[in-house]
């Protein structure tokens, strides 16, 4: 929903309305318009009285905008206008020569300056010269063009009058527009890049000079003999507000409602009611990318309106295979819809282009795709031939399981915080996240999960030991900072082995544009070690929303409690995502992350609630996300989880494979894939994808405890407690991993064993619901009867006063071989939709349920396909 209210979100359609009309109308010649108009505004006198009166302002503002670059050549067709200057008469210190051109208001002609006999194009204004406004006009065009001084910006000499006749004496140009050459045949990429590099380099002189084009197109771009790129007519810019406010911003001469520019090029937010700036000028570049490598237009309709509509609601068209894969997440970018996905400068546009340019001529990998103001190269051309080696040679392969490409794993270490503070500590995390995630998402290539690479990162400094614990071949590291509302992030790669800097680059944006800056650096970082990309990388890329900092923040603060994993900080990271979605209701990312909580909150180990209560609101905020974001890695496999948990196991098998197949370096989906195997007795399935998780994050605790879990169900138990001793190993107060070794221990046949681990898991973690349940379950599978039902009573007892999760009660039962009373506790787990139930067909202590008709048809019907 719009934050705007009804009254405001009627009077915007209104003028949409209004400007669609307009533009209908502007192109039929004089006499039909009225016609035009009838049929366009019947029953609708509000609408017609607004675009009359447009057109009135449009003819009031006469043409002189609207000046081709074509009549700045020397070699302009021949017209039947009237010249007004005949040649070898003076105007000023020029005597006139040849007619060029002209426009629906300005004349061009080639003429000489009679002391400095320099050749020069003279440009005039027709029609009614007493008028003040067209002398404006003129005088502003070239005072504004005469603060320029680029090798790629049509040259102004001098802006004069004689005789109530203004003028500007200009650069006189020998050569083709773009738009001609592009009309003779297609360029070249190289050519097209130095073309594009050359315009864009004109821009950003004009944008830091306070001056945007707002006509900028292929017409306007003279290419002269020695292949040079001149960017012409300025008559449409205008000044940009000082940054101390003061109004430098000149009268653009265009009544109110008059959009002024060529629509093919006109960026979104300008026809929906903005002013052009900056933003709109790089989204006019990149029409102008688009047409110098394809021949097209991006945006393309029948009329006037279809074009606009396209503009404002559809794609690009796609791009022909040959332009590159980096020169076409230039153009898309460019061409994003928000203005804050765009690039910021049109500098940034020409570093990204000259870093292709320098990539498809030379094999040094220097600049990358995204510019910034300082950049570091690092390699010399014997390193820069090995490099490939490095990547696709020496790298320790791995393989995905199902996909016969090996895949080189690379590790993101946790970004510093030099500041100390702890909002920039969580920006630091949050963005080394997003990283990894971004990478595994668009590239092929096995990215270590955080929880590991901090981990190890923790134990040890020297750079060889982490690569080898981690088994990357490359570490990317860096810093972050975040100042008066900016944040800036220093990245480098490090090859491990001899701690050697192989590429160093910095990142600066605005803090609400902390995702875009993500997006830069994983493009950056892509093109510095030859990702391939995965299917759909080019768009995911592309389309970078803004984020409010607020949100962001209260997003990585739930972030950060989330992977604490108890119920506290779960709580806590509810109440974080929470006001996060309360902020921007439309953030994605936010409402996956809610559901992941709530999932977890409803299950029998962790949580601290019903599950009756909890996995609706888990499922709600997956559907949610999704709705926002198909492309989510996280609510695809949040969604899988409460389809496994509510039965439905072939809708979460598709959704698990999909979150997969969307990041296959997403370890929690390949953890909870695998336990959905389980629960389906597809326990080889299940080891090779809890294996694959445990690559990607080879120190979680977590998931090294879920490889032990599902060696134990599949019957390797004395595997299952090596492992959960690798695990403690790791972190020796693990609680889940001590309650699952008891199970293991009992399981192979080392009781006593089991139940002293039970009993350490008391002190460890207290009598809390989950924790008695395993001990009673421990006691009763060890034939301690009397033990284990002192427990079940505890949790009976307790029970009156808080939340205990039935099975917690039935799974000692269970262990006991307790048949009728493990049946009774596992109807209530049923009717409570425990996460335990999708377990009872493989779980130990659930062996006396399989001869319950009910039961063994709800396990066999949730495993039918």
């Amino acid at each position: 929903m719009s934050s705007l209210g009804k009254p405001a979100l009627d009077q915007q359609r209104q003028w949409l309305r209004v400007k669609a009309v307009f533009l209908e109308v502007i192109e039929r010649p004089a006499a039909e318009r009225d016609t035009a108009l009838g049929a366009l505004c019947a029953g609708d006198d509000a609408l017609r009285r607004e675009v009359v009166s447009l057109l009135a302002s449009e003819a009031q503002a006469g043409e002189l905008l609207e000046q081709s670059a074509r009549s700045l050549l020397d070699d302009g067709e021949p017209s039947d206008w009237r010249p007004r200057l005949a040649p070898q008469s003076r105007l000023g210190p020029y005597e006139i020569g040849e007619f060029i051109a002209a426009g629906g208001m300005g004349e061009v002609y080639r003429a000489q300056h009679t002391v400095l006999g320099r050749p020069v194009a003279i440009k005039t204004v027709s029609g009614d010269l007493t008028d003040p406004s067209a002398r404006r006009r003129l005088i502003r065009e070239a005072k504004h063009a005469a603060t320029l001084s680029h090798k790629n910006i049509c040259t102004i000499y001098e802006v004069g009058e004689s005789a109530e006749q203004p003028f500007i004496a200009m650069e006189l140009l020998h050569g083709h527009s773009l738009r001609a050459l592009l009309r003779e045949g297609p360029i070249d990429i190289p050519r097209a890049l130095r073309i594009g590099i050359q315009v864009s380099d004109a821009l950003a002189h004009a944008h830091e000079r306070g001056i945007i084009h707002r006509d900028l197109k292929s017409s306007n771009v003279i290419i002269d003999t020695t292949g040079r790129a001149i960017v012409l007519d300025f008559g449409l810019s205008r000044r940009l507000v000082s940054a101390t406010g003061d109004a430098q911003r000149d009268s653009t001469l265009t009544h109110h409602g008059v959009i002024a520019g060529t629509l093919s090029h006109m960026a979104p937010e300008v026809l929906q009611g903005a002013e052009s700036d900056i933003q709109s000028d790089i989204w006019a570049l990149g029409v102008l990318l688009y047409e110098l490598t394809t021949r097209e237009l991006p945006f393309r309709g029948r009329t006037s309106y279809e074009t606009s509509a396209a503009i404002l609601s559809e794609a690009p068209q796609g791009m022909d295979s040959r332009v590159p894969l980096a020169l076409r997440l230039v153009i898309e970018r460019c061409l994003h819809k928000h203005p804050a996905s765009r690039y910021t400068r049109a500098a940034d546009v020409r570093d990204a282009l000259e870093a292709i340019e320098r990539r498809r001529s030379w094999p040094l990998i220097g600049r990358l795709l995204i510019a910034t103001r300082r950049r570091t190269i690092l390699l010399a051309v014997a390193a820069a031939v090995a490099i490939p080696a490095l990547v696709w040679g020496g790298v320790r392969m791995l393989w995905l399981a199902g996909i016969g490409t090996p895949v080189p794993t690379i590790a993101v270490l946790p970004l510093a915080n030099p500041t100390g503070d702890s909002a920039s500590g969580y920006f630091a995390d949050g963005l080394t996240d997003g990283l990894i995630a971004e990478l595994g998402a668009t590239s092929k290539v096995r990215v270590i999960a955080r929880s590991s690479t901090s981990r190890i990162a923790a134990d040890t400094k020297s750079l060889e030991s982490i690569g080898k614990r981690l088994g990357a071949a490359m570490l990317v590291e860096g810093s972050l900072r975040r100042s008066s509302g900016r944040v800036a992030v220093n990245i480098r790669i490090v090859d491990p082995r001899d701690s050697r800097m192989l590429w160093a680059d910095a990142f600066d944006r605005d803090a609400s544009n902390i995702l875009a800056l993500q997006a830069d650096v994983v493009r950056a970082l892509a093109l510095a070690i030859r990702l391939t990309g995965r299917p759909g990388a080019e768009s995911r890329l592309a389309t970078v929303r803004a984020v409010r900092p607020d949100v962001y923040e209260e997003f990585l603060k739930g972030r950060f409690e989330w992977n604490q994993r108890t119920p506290p900080s779960l709580r806590r990271a509810v109440g974080h995502f929470t006001r996060a979605v309360e902020l921007d209701p439309t953030y994605a990312p936010a409402h996956a992350a809610l559901a992941d909580c709530y999932n977890q909150l409803g299950t029998v180990m962790v949580g601290s609630g019903s599950p009756q209560q909890f996995r609706p609101l888990a499922a709600g905020e997956a559907i949610k996300a999704l709705q926002l974001d198909p492309l989510s890695s996280e609510a695809h496999a949040a969604l899988g989880y409460t389809k496994h948990y509510d039965l439905h196991w072939s809708e979460a098998e598709r959704e698990f494979q999909r979150a997969i197949e969307l990041n296959p370096s997403y370890a929690l989906a390949h953890v909870w894939y695998a336990n959905l195997l389980m629960s389906r007795r597809r326990f080889t399935a299940a080891l090779r994808e809890v294996n694959i998780a445990r690559e990607l994050d080879p120190f979680s605790l977590v998931i090294n405890t879920n490889v032990g879990w599902i060696l134990d169900v599949s019957g390797r138990h004395e595997q299952a407690v090596d492992q959960y001793r690798v695990t403690l190993a790791l972190d020796s107060g693990y609680v889940q991993a001590h309650m699952r070794m008891a199970g293991a221990l009992v399981s192979a046949g080392k009781s006593d064993e089991g139940v002293a681990e039970a009993e350490h898991v008391m002190k460890l973690a207290g009598r809390t619901p989950s924790t008695l349940g395993m001990l009673g379950s421990v006691y009763g599978m060890a034939g301690r009867t009397d033990e284990a039902m002192k427990v079940a009573n505890e949790l009976i007892a307790l029970r009156r006063t808080q939340y205990v999760p039935a099975w917690s009660i039935g799974g000692i039962f269970g262990g006991m071989g307790d048949t009728a009373r493990a049946e009774e506790w596992a109807e209530r787990a049923i009717v409570e939709r425990s996460n335990a139930v999708a377990y009872f067909g493989v779980e130990r202590i659930a062996r006396v349920l399989r001869g319950n008709g009910r039961i063994r048809q709800l396990i066999a019907g949730a495993d039918a396909p």
